[in-house]
């Protein structure tokens, strides 16, 4: 399989909504948490007007403000299959999100979406994330990185759905590469 990382655009925002939608629907479902199929599709099909003047704002900065950088992959038929959002803080780099569609799981598309993440941050400084707390799969990826789970954080409660269920989310960081030189 072909395929292409490149800088996102505007127009690409349909696509790497949805890829986020079908990631969540097979990623996030937990009965042991009540986190339903349902309450995760009711958090992308129940939009307020708040959320859509968010997006829209945000459509307009993909890869105008210099501190985020968006990337997505592309396969054969110029699909979306995934996305990556990296953030650059005052103190580290984000990996804000990090997506690839369920069908293109372990064909390349994340470690590459990964990888350009990684470079344009830079290694000066450490790099940071949230991940579910029981995605076992997305945490053994981010380890083959070098992300540990940062102790010093508290479990974090990032996404919350309209159902008032959070997903739980721990912190990974990955140490900066010349703190060691």
């Amino acid at each position: 399989m072909t395929i292409i990382i490149r800088d996102a655009i505007p127009d690409d925002d349909y696509g790497i909504r949805h890829v986020q939608h079908q990631t969540w629907l097979a990623t996030y479902p937990n009965e042991e948490l009540g986190i339903t199929r349902e309450a995760i599709n009711a958090r992308f099909t129940n939009v307020s007007a708040e959320t859509v003047r968010r997006r829209a704002a945000n459509k307009q900065r993909i890869n105008t403000d210099p501190s985020v950088h968006t990337w997505v992959a592309k396969d054969e038929y110029n699909s979306i299959i995934g996305f990556c959002i990296a953030v650059k803080e005052a103190r580290n780099g984000h990996v804000q999100a990090i997506y690839v569609l369920p069908t293109h799981q372990g064909q390349g598309a994340g470690k590459r979406l990964m990888q350009a993440a990684l470079d344009w941050l830079g290694d000066r400084k450490p790099v940071t994330l949230s991940v579910a707390s029981y995605n076992e799969k997305a945490m053994a990826f981010y380890h083959t990185f070098g992300f540990v789970p940062n102790n010093t954080s508290s479990e974090l409660s990032v996404a919350q759905l309209p159902s008032g269920i959070n997903i739980p989310q721990i912190e990974m960081i990955r140490p900066s590469r010349t703190a060691h030189k």
